[in-house]
Formats: structure tokens, sequence, C-alpha cells
């Protein structure tokens, strides 16, 4: 049998287009492998959000290179959002890709590898040319077609990914995303429920809705059903354990969705909310349509709604203009949310973004700077979030469990507010285990079976 060795850069969103593709591809004759030299097809499936992305791309094509005059007839891919980005830049740079192709046409997988397979055939023993099968472009919203794949039993065990929607219609004036994903088209909520259920089925516990900006799911769509009423649905209509999301936009959370917080009994305590500036100025020039105002409110609400929810967010730093004072409004915005965990990246210029049109004019020694100083300031509010957190006890859903390492705390899962815990005793992965806290640092928890 024939294998495939996929390689994920980037986001959930991009795991789960991967582990679609290991589907596709077994339908069309691969098993998959994690090493490179096994390989009879090598797909990148890559992320554009930021600049080193493309980079490791490149880096790791020139890798593969020998590979393919080793091995004539390997296949090599690139998907994801750099194929949609850099289109005929990839196959210009490495003649020895044979599939381009950006995430609408994920879905065309076993089409285009056997027709790239065809074209070697035909290199090999005809002595033909061979040229690259570039895929790119959007779906119009009513012909887009999600990829309806489950993915293999054994490799979400615990946990899952599940695809509501696609593409994004903010155009937020740092990010990409609307020019490599395309515009939003929210998945028929009929498809979810049943995909959630089969994995329940199967024994998933938690579920994972990824989309680019899950709150407005369903607003495209006349008639259709909101994202509260989705939530909604999937705890009535299944018999899934946790329910989370990923990711959201501040302008689109309103009351029922922070109701679904205080009344969804499957819904997790915990909130991913990208705020990426404290600044009302910045978050102008971001195009982010909310203030600082805004914002807090929709923290404040939840807050006291469900006093144990816990929050992480997505900042930037050093945006054009960026000056030392507003800098130090994300830093207070910081402090007065109090985030778990904050994922934080320098600005760096995106192509076809409205902010590539301005001039890049923080050095990156002030931009590192002001990283460190986020990074030191998030470890200390997520290290004393943590310390309070002793002597609770919180129902952890087991991820591992390994009775090999010799280490005390061989059991490791996350509770509802999506905390590490580390913790002594037997458990299986899938089991639910009540856990007393005895034992903080700045990023994870350890206690005790109780």
């Amino acid at each position: 049998m024939k294998q495939a060795y996929i390689k994920t850069y980037g986001c959930q969103m991009n795991e789960q287009d991967s582990s679609q593709m290991k589907g596709l591809l077994s339908s069309a004759g691969y098993t998959t492998t994690i090493d490179q030299h096994e390989a009879d097809f090598i797909l990148l499936n890559t992320c554009s959000i930021r600049e080193k992305a493309v980079h490791k791309l490149y880096s790791d094509l020139g890798r593969i290179r020998p590979l393919t005059e080793d091995h004539p007839r390997l296949i090599v891919g690139v998907s994801g959002c750099v194929a949609e980005q850099e289109k005929k830049n990839i196959t210009n740079r490495f003649p020895f890709v044979n599939l381009v192709f950006g995430p609408d046409h994920i879905r065309h997988l076993p089409e285009m590898i056997k027709e790239a397979e065809d074209q070697r055939v035909q290199k090999i023993d005809a002595d033909q040319v061979e040229s690259s099968i570039i895929r790119t472009g959007f779906d119009k919203r009513q012909d887009f077609q999600f990829v309806n794949v489950l993915p293999e039993a054994e490799e979400n065990p615990v946990k899952a990914f599940v695809n509501i929607q696609k593409g994004c219609d903010n155009i937020c004036s740092f990010c990409i995303v609307p020019f490599v994903r395309g515009r939003e088209v929210s998945r028929p909520h009929e498809q979810i429920i049943d995909e959630i259920q089969e994995l329940v089925d199967r024994g998933v516990k938690e579920v994972m809705l990824l989309g680019q900006n899950v709150n407005s799911y369903g607003l495209k769509t006349t008639g259709g059903v909101t994202f509260a009423g989705l939530l909604e649905e999937i705890a009535a209509k299944t018999k899934l354990k946790r329910l989370r999301f990923t990711t959201s936009h501040p302008k689109d959370v309103h009351e029922d969705l922070i109701d679904q917080y205080a009344n969804n009994p499957i819904l997790v305590p915990h909130f991913h909310l990208p705020v990426q500036s404290g600044n009302d100025r910045i978050l102008d020039l971001m195009k982010r349509q909310y203030t600082r105002e805004k914002f807090m409110w929709i923290v404040n609400q939840l807050k006291k709604r469900v006093p144990d929810i816990r929050f992480s967010s997505d900042i930037i730093v050093g945006f054009p203009t960026e000056t030392e004072a507003e800098f130090a409004d994300t830093l207070s915005l910081m402090e007065e949310v109090r985030f778990d965990q904050v994922f934080s990246f320098v600005y760096s210029t995106r192509p076809y973004t409205k902010a590539a049109k301005m001039e890049d004019d923080i050095a990156k020694s002030i931009k590192d700077e002001r990283l460190q100083r986020l990074f030191a300031l998030n470890k200390k509010i997520s290290f004393e979030i943590n310390e309070s957190e002793v002597g609770q006890v919180f129902e952890v859903l087991v991820e591992d469990y390994n009775e090999d390492t010799g280490h005390e705390y061989a059991c490791m899962g996350r509770s509802p507010q999506n905390k590490i815990i580390h913790f002594a005793g037997k458990a299986q992965p899938g089991e639910l285990v009540d856990v007393k806290v005895t034992k903080a640092n700045p990023y994870s928890l350890y206690g005790e079976a109780v």
C-alpha cells in the first residue's frame, strides 16, 4: 500500500484540515507514515498568518528536494494558506512540487493525486513533460462544500475538532485570512450535530468547534441557526460531555452567547477571546470594530454570570505607530482581565492586508523588548491565578496516563477551564476524575485524585 507523509503548520484549523486529508488519502489507497523517506506522497499543509511560516515551508522544500532525486515516483504537494498566497511562486522556485492547492480544494485531493500519479507514470514511462497541478481560488459561498470526513478512530480517542465554518468576512487590517481562506460559509447544523454524535459514539468526550469567527456562524444564512442556537442544539441532541470553541471576534459576542455560558451544561467555563490591543486608537487602526470598553463589558458580564470562567487571548505587539503609552494600555488590560494565557507575537507585515500599506515604523528591538515584558506579566498573572487554585477540586478529563515514567504524577488531563493538571493515581484517557490541586506552577497544576 502507498504511504503518505503529512506535515502540518499553524492553527487547529490546519490540524483539522490535515486530519480530513488523511481520511481522503485513505480512500485513495494511502496509509500515513511519520518517515518522509518511506513516503510515496509528501504533503506540507501550510499556514501564512506570520511571515516565518513561509520561510519554514521553503526550508522544508529545500530538504525534500534530494528525496525527489532518489525516489523518481515521489509526489510532493503543498496545501493550505501559503499555497493560496504564493500560488505559482512555489512551483517556479521548486519545480519538483506536483500539487499546489488552497483550502477550498481539499475535497478534490483524491482526483488531484490521481492526476499527479498519472503524470508521473507518463513522465517515467513515456518521457512526457510533467506540469504542476495548481488549484487555488475560492468557491462561491453557495457552491462551497465541507469535507464531511471523520478522523480515524485512533487519531482522537478523547477529544476532537469539528469544523463549523470556513473563511472570514472581517477585514482586520493586519490579517491575511480572508485572502487565503475566502469569505465566511457556515456548515449546515445538521451535519455538525451528526458528526458530533458519531464522535461521541466512538468515545470522544470533548469537542472543539472550529471557525475563523465562530460567533458569526449562521448569520449569512437566511433562516439559519445562530451560533448560540447551535451550542444549545449540541447540548440537547448529543451526549457530549464537554464543548469548546475557537476562535471568536469580540464584536460578535452578544447576550445570547453570554446566556449560553451561564446555562448550557456542557459549555466549559473557558473563553479564548482575541483582543489584539488594549488601546482604542490601535484597535481602530486594526479595524477591529470594538473598543476597550466593549471588550471589558463582555468580560465583566461573563465574570458576573459565570464566576469560575477563565480567559485566554491573542495580542499583537508593535503594530505600526504603537507608542509606549499605547502598549502600556495593553498591559493594563491584561491586569484588568487577568488572562490565564496570552498568545502574543510581534507585528509582521502580511501581503494583501491594509496594514501592509502602513510604515512598519517600530524597531525590532523595541518590539522584542515589549514582547518580553508582556510574557513576563502574563507569567506573573498566570502563576497568581494557579496558586489561588491550590486546594480546589476540579473535574479533569484524562488525556494521558503513563506509569512507565517513574514520575509521581503519571496522569495528565485538563480542567473545564482548560488548565493542564498532572495528578497522582491511575486513570485511563477519556475518564473524568475529580482532582484536588496540591501544587501550582505558572503553566500547569499538580494534584491527586479525590
